[in-house]
Parts: C-alpha cells; sequence; structure tokens
C-alpha cells in the first residue's frame, strides 16, 4: 500500500468513526460543529470525507466534543503503541494470548457472517467489590445490537449468582463499551485495587471525580 492510499484509508476510517458516534449520540453535523467550537462549514466537509488532511487541532477539538481518543476516531490499535521493552514478559505474553484469541472469534465471524465479542465469566460469584483474579472466556453473538453499538462493544462479562439482583440477574452478559468514560447517570465497571465494582457513576465535583478516577481506577461504560 503506497503512502496516499493509506492516508485514504485512514480518512475513511475516521469519517466512518465519526458519523457512527453522531448517530450514537442523534447528533447533527450543526450540534458538533456547536460543542466543538468549530465553523459549521469545516466540519461538514470533515464529516463528508472532504477534508484530506484535517489539523490536528481540529480532530482533538472533534474528539473532545464526541467524548473519545484520538486513536479511537483515528482507528488505531493501542497494542501496536506498546513498547515490549517496558512491559514484564507476563503481561506482554498475556497481551499475546488475548490478541490470539480475539483474531480466532475474527475468523469466526467472518465464515460464520456474525458478530460474536468474547464474554468474560468470573469463575466465582459476582459481587460488588469481588476480586476480579480468575476468569474463564466463551463469546456471544451481538449482531441484534450493532446498529445501536457498532463497534464501540469491547467485550461481555458474565453475571454469576445473585448476588447483584434485582438489578442483574444469573448468567445476565453485561456489554462493556470501549469508546468513553461513563457519563453521569450510567453505569460502569470500576476497577480500584484487584477489585470490580459495578456501580452508577454520579458526577458531583468535576476536578475531584476526574483527578481520582484517572489516578486511581479504570472503568468502561456499559
Amino acid at each position: 500500500m503506497n503512502q496516499n492510499s493509506k492516508k485514504i484509508t485512514n480518512k475513511n476510517i475516521m469519517v466512518e468513526n465519526i458519523n457512527r458516534l453522531l448517530y450514537q449520540k442523534n447528533w447533527s453535523i450543526r450540534q458538533l460543529a456547536d460543542e466543538a467550537e468549530l465553523p459549521y462549514e469545516s466540519v461538514k466537509k470533515l464529516v463528508g470525507g472532504k477534508v484530506n488532511n484535517p489539523t490536528i487541532y481540529t480532530i482533538s477539538k472533534v474528539c473532545d466534543a464526541l467524548n473519545c481518543s484520538i486513536d479511537y476516531i483515528l482507528g488505531r490499535s493501542v497494542i501496536n503503541t506498546i513498547d515490549k521493552k517496558s512491559l514484564p514478559p507476563r503481561v506482554f505474553n498475556l497481551l499475546v494470548e488475548i490478541a490470539y484469541f480475539e483474531s480466532r472469534i475474527a475468523d469466526y465471524n467472518k465464515s460464520h457472517k456474525t458478530d460474536c465479542i468474547s464474554v468474560l465469566t468470573p469463575t466465582g460469584y459476582v459481587q460488588d467489590g469481588m476480586v476480579f483474579d480468575s476468569i474463564s472466556t466463551n463469546i456471544v453473538n451481538i449482531s441484534a445490537y450493532k446498529k445501536d453499538f457498532g463497534d464501540i462493544v469491547l467485550c461481555g462479562i458474565k453475571i454469576v449468582g445473585r448476588n447483584l439482583s434485582p438489578t442483574y440477574f444469573d448468567n445476565d452478559i453485561l456489554l462493556i463499551g470501549k469508546d468513553r468514560f461513563p457519563e453521569s447517570g450510567e453505569t460502569g465497571i470500576f476497577l480500584i485495587g484487584n477489585k470490580v465494582y459495578i456501580r452508577k457513576y454520579i458526577k458531583l465535583y468535576d476536578d475531584i471525580l476526574q483527578k481520582y478516577s484517572r489516578n486511581q481506577a479504570g472503568a468502561c461504560s456499559h
């Protein structure tokens, strides 16, 4: 692939991801322009794929408005940005195994025309503040949700037991989004130390919560 065709591919991925997020948020191009504080005509050309080399400033403003990362918009794989030497061999080998498992799912989806994702099942009971240190993996077909969520679903977590009822029941599968941090009022999976909590995120104080969430916890929305 030459450099020009690579640029076109990246542009197409970017345009596709922006339009997917607009659809999910039910936003118009005008609303995106207003939220990003960018000229309407500039955003219209960007969304329409008529800008070959958008500036990093424009992309950054659009990502801030859509509450997503630049890597997501450009379709970059995070694993390609990881320096192997910076990770312990155990961690890097784990990433390789995960990538291998996901590649098998991708092959299955292609041959069976499905939209399956990996599902993580804790070996013990799922409870509030559970120690998430041992899991098994399976797959589930999410074709019925593809139109609404596109490619933002990262994986699923299977509920084992009745400790979270009546909100969640035994064998329920929670779909975990990878596109952003939960918004206020949404439920998320929060990892604090070696314990996992399924909680509704309530935004009280921007500075305090944002600092805490970035320094102390990892979270995904579902």
